[in-house]
C-alpha cells in the first residue's frame, strides 16, 4: 500500500494531538480545596416562617425513621404551616413538604422505577441546605 501525501498529514495530525494529551495530562496542577467554590446559600429565611423551616428541618432528619417517629414530627410541621402568617411565607415549606412525601412513598412503596426516590432525595436536600423551593 502506498501512502499519500494526505495520508502522511493525517498521520501527524493524529501523532501531534497524542504527544499534546500525554503533555497536558501531566502538566494539569491539581486545584486547592480551598479554591473550589463551596456551597453558598443566597435565599434568606423570612422570619415569619423560620419556625416552620426548624420543624421541617426536624422530619426531614426523620425521613427514614419508622412511623411513630415520623408522624408525630409530621404532625407539628403541618401545624407550623397551618399557622405561619403571611401564609405566602410557608409556600416554599409547603413544597418541600410534598417532596418529604413522595420520598416516604418510595421507601414505603418501592417500584421498579428509582426514578421519583432520586428526585425527592435530591429535592430534599436542596431543601434542607437552601430552605427554599427549588420548584423541580
Amino acid at each position: 500500500m502506498r501512502f499519500h501525501p494526505r495520508h502522511y498529514i493525517l498521520i501527524i495530525v493524529i501523532l501531534a494531538l497524542g504527544v499534546f494529551n500525554f503533555y497536558r495530562s501531566r502538566h494539569l496542577r491539581p486545584q486547592p480545596a480551598s479554591s473550589q467554590p463551596g456551597v453558598s446559600v443566597t435565599h434568606t429565611v423570612p422570619p415569619e416562617s423560620a419556625a416552620a423551616w426548624s420543624a421541617f428541618d426536624k422530619v426531614a432528619a426523620l425521613r427514614d425513621a419508622a412511623d411513630a417517629q415520623f408522624q408525630p414530627a409530621l404532625q407539628a410541621l403541618q401545624q407550623q404551616i397551618e399557622t405561619t402568617q403571611p401564609p405566602s411565607a410557608a409556600t416554599d415549606v409547603d413544597g418541600c413538604k410534598t417532596w418529604l412525601m413522595f420520598y416516604r412513598q418510595s421507601v414505603l412503596h418501592p417500584s421498579s422505577d428509582p426514578t421519583w426516590h432520586t428526585r425527592s432525595t435530591q429535592h430534599l436536600n436542596t431543601c434542607m441546605k437552601t430552605h427554599q423551593d427549588s420548584g423541580q
